[in-house]
Formats: C-alpha cells, structure tokens, sequence
C-alpha cells in the first residue's frame, strides 16, 4: 500500500463515478431507482462506530448507480477498482473520527440519487465529483502521505 497507488486509484474513480452517474440518469429504470432506494435505506455513516457494515452498504449503494448506467464495461471498472481502493478505505476508518465529513458525505448520497431520478446527469455527475474529491479515500491519501513523509524524515 502506497499513498502513490491510492492518489492513482483516486484520480481514475474521480473520472469514472461521475460519468457513471450521469449515465444512470439518462438510463435508469424503474428496477434501478427500487435497487438505488433500497440499497439507500441501508446507508450507514462511514465510522469506526459503523466499520466494515458502513463499508459494504456504501459499496452495494454505488454499484447501484453504476448498474443503473447499463455499461457493461464502466461497471467492471468500477467493480475493479471499488476492490483495489476498499485497503485504503479501511486506513480512512483508523483515522480520528469527526462526524461532520462523514455525516455530510452520508447525506449526499441521497441526493445524488435524487438527483439521477429526476434525470440530472450533469447535477449528478457534479456532486459526485464533489462527493469523491471529500471521500474517505482522499483522507486516507492524506493520513499516508504524512505517515511517508514522517518515515523519510526519521530515515534521514
């Protein structure tokens, strides 16, 4: 684990989520919106309070959106790279807990679904660049950062 492979995983998810995104809303269905819904209802804050329950219910709600996209190639991209990010996730769990960027990040998923409902695909794919660029991901890039940075100076 490298905070170069996270800052990588990071920047491709920053490119393919919001396309995603915007595609669901131009291709969803009525089954789409129950499964996006129903997979809603079981979001959870990403907390250690919450831990590894959080980080499946948050995985099964965004490949929601991206099965509503109904490209088959996007999906196992994203498929892929949900599973090599997931080690960095989990580094975001250990981190000092503040509730507010979790709660808030808790609460745009629903309006991102909102948003690919009511057929917003730019509104959509723009909060889930904003959503993204806030994630856990990004903190765990930042706490590894710093734990590098802190190795290279006692090395020194």
């Amino acid at each position: 684990m490298s905070a170069a492979e996270a800052r990588q995983l990071f920047e491709v998810r920053l490119s393919l989520d919001p396309t995603a995104v915007e595609l669901a809303a131009d291709r969803r269905t009525d089954n789409d919106i129950a499964d996006m819904r129903a997979a809603a209802g079981r979001l959870l804050p990403v907390t250690q309070k919450w831990g590894e329950d959080a980080l499946r219910a948050h995985r099964d709600f965004h490949r929601t959106l991206y099965l509503a996209s109904h490209n088959g190639v996007l999906i196992r991209l994203l498929d892929d790279l949900w599973d090599k990010s997931d080690r960095y996730r989990r580094i975001g769990l250990e981190l000092p807990p503040g509730a507010e960027p979790r709660t808030v990040d808790h609460q745009e998923h629903f309006r991102i679904l909102e948003l690919v409902v009511a057929q917003d695909s730019q509104g959509a794919a723009d909060l889930m660049r904003k959503h993204i660029v806030k994630s856990l991901t990004a903190a765990a890039i930042d706490a590894l950062e710093d734990r590098e940075r802190e190795l290279r100076q006692t090395s020194a």
